[in-house]
């Protein structure tokens, strides 16, 4: 029972340190999610490889200690990779370095290593990574701290750790030998006890031990191989930290090195603190950002960031423990020193594990790299229903007594083009007969053209940023033109005399109308990628949803104007008058949700998330006179590509069970747009 309430007080702290951050940082824990899956593979590749090197040196050093004390038998050199993998495990999973414990247990039990000389190599390692921990806080302290704070905070921290590593020297080299002593003076009565006996003779056969170790020249060596292991231990943690802060804080990747060190050591001792933390959540997080506070560093960014650095860590360190673990168990212990066979053996079968390991992770980046790269082959055209009555009636009561059209892209033809339904008619036409796909369109603030981007190829995915063209059609007359090349995802300008697209992701372009004169609005930015521009139509702004490492909306000031975040999610868009802005977030019935912000993009709040089976919605966009959203809604599908979307109408401000279905098509429905006619004046 008190295990139980130990495990449930360590779940709830956690829980409430990361609810305090997620709330401090204004993200949710889907972001952090996200953020690691679209990390780089060079992220996960340089942390994972960083881990192996580092826990080879630490298997090196932990074998030179134990040759140096007389150990045997002396476990082969790959056996010793595999108990050093499964402790770097452990030390991550259990609080204050109770994982240091792993080790003297996998060499005792599982090598049959007397219990002194793994007591020995032990400490003597913990010894000589708190001497190379004070050398790295030493370095860092003779950085450009950015605050006074900093640089006291560095200058204690090591001082603190040199306390430790001479007060942990001569405990562990005189202390066995003073307790042994010590123990002559007891009463005879004690000395004579099973359990003073036996500590008695375990602390003269540990100074046995310890002076074998000093004494056999090889204490320099582990203090070189100390120095080593910190170093490539640090290198792969700031390779995360850099990785995952490229995705979740863009500006904290810029940060310089001592910076990142001083958040990675302090979350590391603040790991290591008799805390009951669930895996050290929380207690490492709140450590390393309160450090960074102190170097200059905003507090909450840096929580959310040292995270998702920390949970990055762990399932790498956990997936490489577990290969060790199974390393040990597959492979036979040799049966004498100098058998070899089995060492190699094991070397062969952890060499097998850690290759399909790395075969599995990457089938799952490739996975994902094609999943991201879209549909490779058109969607079918799917089958057509005919609205019913009762769906007709539902539609005429969000319309009321409006007029107007709607217009999106279908495959009920065949392939995406571009279909118009006019209100109060419903009549159904395809304004679009091209061959290749037509997709996005956006009806001009008068109702009289429609841009739209079409495919340079028969087949192009939606996720492909580069092979579009944009087009602007004409609704009176049925003519086409191409207003851009490399364009796709346009929207209009609020007074309709320019068009503006982003051009492979890397820019937004504003083109006009007459001339055809182009403005880069948003130029490249190292791992940004720009979708879905929307233009303020009262000037000088522009909202993109935000890709690349990380993914966000935002507003940017134009031309190439600093950035105001305003959620996660994506497809951000300013209403027509500009008063506020509509975007798809997570969080909804079926993990989307339509939501509104001011147009300062502040104050969150859902505008619609549908009940029933179709609430998986995506593509909304608001009318010219403001009082109809259209949108697309899938029943969990979400592929843009393939998935059967259908077109959906609402009056805003009405209950969400009163939207009314506009597509009845079992292909690909998306990108809708809706154009209200203007009341004539009463005469």
């Amino acid at each position: 029972m008190k295990q139980v309430l130990r495990f449930g007080l360590s779940l709830a702290i956690s829980a409430g340190i990361l609810g305090l951050i997620f709330r401090a940082a204004g993200s949710p824990a889907t972001e952090v999610v996200r953020a690691l899956w679209t990390m780089g593979l060079g992220t996960w590749a340089a942390y994972a490889a960083a881990q192996l090197l580092q826990g080879w040196l630490r298997a090196v050093r932990y074998r030179l200690l134990l040759a140096g004390a007389g150990a045997s038998p002396l476990p082969g050199r790959a056996r010793m990779f595999g108990v050093t993998l499964a402790r770097n495990m452990f030390v991550d999973m259990l609080p204050a370095r109770a994982g240091e414990l792993a080790y003297w247990a996998l060499l005792n039990r599982g090598e049959g290593v007397q219990s002194v000389d793994c007591v020995s190599s032990m400490t003597i390692s913990v010894l000589f990574d708190f001497l190379a921990l004070a050398g790295v806080l030493i370095f860092a302290l003779a950085a450009p701290v950015a605050e006074a704070g900093g640089r006291m905070a560095l200058a204690w921290g090591a001082a603190l750790v040199l306390a430790v590593v001479v007060a942990g020297g001569v405990a562990l080299f005189r202390g066995p030998r003073w307790a042994s002593r010590g123990a002559r003076f007891l009463p005879v009565r004690v000395r004579r006890t099973r359990w003073v006996a036996g500590l008695e003779g375990f602390m003269e056969k540990l100074s046995v031990s310890f002076d074998q170790v000093r004494g056999g020249g090889v204490l320099g060596q582990a203090a070189a191989l100390s120095v080593g292991i910190r170093a490539v231990k640090y290198l792969g943690l700031a390779a995360a930290f850099y990785g995952v802060a490229r995705a979740l804080r863009p500006a904290l990747a810029d940060l310089p090195v001592w910076q990142t060190l001083v958040g990675l050591i302090s979350g590391e001792g603040g790991a290591a603190l008799p805390l009951p933390t669930f895996l050290s959540l929380g207690s490492y997080e709140a450590a390393g950002a309160g450090a960074m506070r102190l170097a200059g560093v905003a507090g909450a960014d840096a929580a959310i960031v040292l995270l998702g650095t920390h949970v990055a860590s762990q399932m790498v360190d956990y997936s490489l423990g577990g290969l060790g673990l199974l390393g040990l168990l597959w492979g036979r212990r040799p049966a004498s020193p100098v058998s070899r066979a089995g060492g190699a053996n094991m070397g062969r079968r952890i060499g097998l594990g850690l290759v399909l390991f790395l075969a599995v992770l990457g089938g799952i980046f490739g996975w994902r790299a094609q999943r991201k790269a879209g549909a490779a082959e058109a969607p079918g055209a799917g089958e057509v229903f005919e609205m019913g009555a009762a769906d007709r009636a539902a539609l005429a009561a969000v319309w009321r007594d409006r007029r107007g059209f709607m217009v999106w892209s279908s495959t009920m033809y065949g392939q995406h083009d571009l279909v118009r339904m006019d209100w109060p008619s419903g009549r159904l036409v395809r304004l679009t007969t091209h061959p290749n796909v037509d997709r996005s369109p956006k009806i001009s603030p008068d109702g009289t053209r429609v841009a739209f981007a079409r495919s340079r190829a028969e087949w192009v995915s939606f996720r492909d940023n580069d092979e579009w063209d944009v087009w602007v059609l004409d609704l009176e007359n049925g003519q086409e033109r191409r207003l851009a090349e490399r364009g796709a995802e346009p929207c209009w300008s609020g007074d309709g005399r320019a068009v503006a697209f982003q051009r492979g992701g890397r820019e937004v372009v504003q083109v006009d109308m007459e001339t055809g004169a182009e403005t880069v609005l948003l130029g490249h930015r190292e791992s940004r990628i720009w979708t879905g521009p929307s233009l303020d139509p009262l000037g000088a702004r522009v909202a993109v949803t935000v890709r690349g490492g990380r993914r966000s909306t935002s507003l940017f000031a134009v031309p190439d104007g600093p950035e105001t975040r305003v959620a996660g999610g994506c497809q951000l868009a300013f209403v027509p008058d500009g008063r506020w802005l509509v975007l798809v977030e997570d969080g909804g019935r079926m993990k989307n949700r339509i939501c509104r912000v001011d147009r300062n993009g502040l104050d969150l709040k859902t505008l619609l998330d549908m009940p029933g089976e179709w609430s998986h919605e995506y593509f909304p966009r608001v009318a010219n006179d403001g009082s109809l959203l259209i949108f697309g809604a899938s029943r969990g599908g979400h592929e843009h590509d393939i998935a059967d979307y259908e077109i959906f109408l609402w009056r805003i401000g009405d209950s969400p069970d009163r939207a009314a279905r506009v597509s009845f098509h079992a292909g690909n429905d998306q990108w809708p747009d809706v154009w209200v006619q203007a009341t004539p004046p009463p005469r």
